[in-house]
């Protein structure tokens, strides 16, 4: 963007991005490769001003070209909602706006300028709402969806972020496979009846192959989230068909404990760790009596291990991810093989060969 001062008075101007080429045209309806706009002013703070605010509409305008040249529905649609918003009105849809009352759609009108001047196609099409409404498949919306709600994981690891990704996308990619393995309609064309079949389709499978009925339900609450969370997020008014498709029988699985001689005989044994290097030994031992996920032993910082108090403990904290619930937050003592030394180096207490608690490299 730049602004030049012809005569005593500002002119914006901008030279024609290479992905708008034959798109931006002339008065004489001939392609241009530079524009100019008469500021109407000689002060150049307001036409610094006046241009930025021109570059915005300027742009929404050429990128509403776009779409409309590439045939794409959806992104025209966009194209049009953004341009609409840039000339400081809510796109609406031609018949809604045609009930609006009389003061907006004469303003409406006003906007696109007087009967020698008029606004181009494209920013008419915006204003009155004549681009056909057009809604993204759920492929789309989930990558909607997820930018949409982006700030609610800052606290999640990377490994967090991609494990909670790759959830949603299982479960949009079993609906679309399993429902429309030809096609991915836009979302407006998904019934409940659509949901009903992807959840007849999990009955099949947890019927034939003995999967958890638990798993369905994630799939579902998964998509139900998605579907609800872009509506209300983009003001959309859909019913959503996902919503109530719960499968009985989840039962909690409740994982068998380990005996006490089985810890001993088998996790302290002689030779145990010999598969293993001393790293994944010292997190195994530290997991023992503490009950600690490995990625709370391995994300910890060295200075969460304190050691130098009169019962030593690790402190469980985010330290760069996102704790799984608000309690998990604590403090944990370190008793028996899952003590630590109050070295430096920040060696773990192990297990010798013998049985002998011993300094282990951490």
């Amino acid at each position: 963007m730049g602004i030049v001062n012809d005569r005593g008075r500002y002119y914006w101007v901008k030279r024609v991005p290479k992905r708008f080429k034959g798109l931006v045209r002339g008065q004489d309806g001939q392609p241009v490769t530079q524009v100019r706009q008469a500021l109407h002013t000689d002060s150049k703070a307001e036409a610094l001003a006046k241009a930025a605010q021109i570059e915005v509409a300027r742009m929404a305008e050429w990128e509403a070209l776009a779409a409309g040249d590439n045939g794409s529905a959806r992104a025209h649609y966009e194209s049009a909602k953004k341009l609409a918003g840039v000339r400081g009105f809510q796109y609406r849809a031609l018949n809604t706006l045609l009930s609006s009352p009389i003061e907006e759609i004469v303003g409406r009108l006003h906007s696109l300028g007087t009967s020698d001047k008029l606004e181009t196609p494209e920013v008419v099409r915006a204003v009155l709402g004549a681009v056909p409404v057009t809604h993204p498949d759920l492929n789309g919306v989930l990558k909607e969806y997820i930018d949409l709600t982006k700030t609610r994981h800052l606290s999640k690891s990377d490994a967090q972020k991609r494990r909670w990704k790759l959830s949603k996308e299982r479960a949009v990619r079993n609906f679309v496979s399993a429902v429309f393995p030809s096609h991915s309609p836009p979302i407006d064309q998904i019934t409940r009846s659509d949901a009903l079949k992807f959840r007849n389709w999990w009955s099949e499978r947890i019927e034939v192959d003995g999967l958890a009925a638990q798993t369905a339900n994630k799939d579902f609450g998964h998509l139900a989230e998605i579907w609800g969370t872009w509506c209300e997020l983009t003001a959309t008014h859909l019913e959503n068909p996902f919503s109530k498709l719960a499968l009985d029988g989840a039962k909690e699985v409740q994982r068998p404990s380990f005996s006490r001689e089985w810890v001993q005989d088998r996790l302290l044994a002689k030779g145990a760790f010999e598969g293993l290097n001393s790293e994944a030994a010292d997190i195994l031992l530290v997991m023992i009596n503490t009950g600690l996920r490995p990625s709370e032993v391995t994300d910890a910082p060295l200075e969460d291990f304190c050691t130098q108090e009169n019962i030593p403990f690790i402190r469980i904290a985010p330290n760069g991810r996102e704790l799984k619930v608000a309690h998990t937050r604590r403090e944990i003592p370190l008793l028996g093989v899952s003590c630590l030394t109050s070295a430096p180096t920040g060696q773990i207490w192990g297990l010798s060969n013998g049985g002998f608690l011993v300094h282990r490299s951490r």
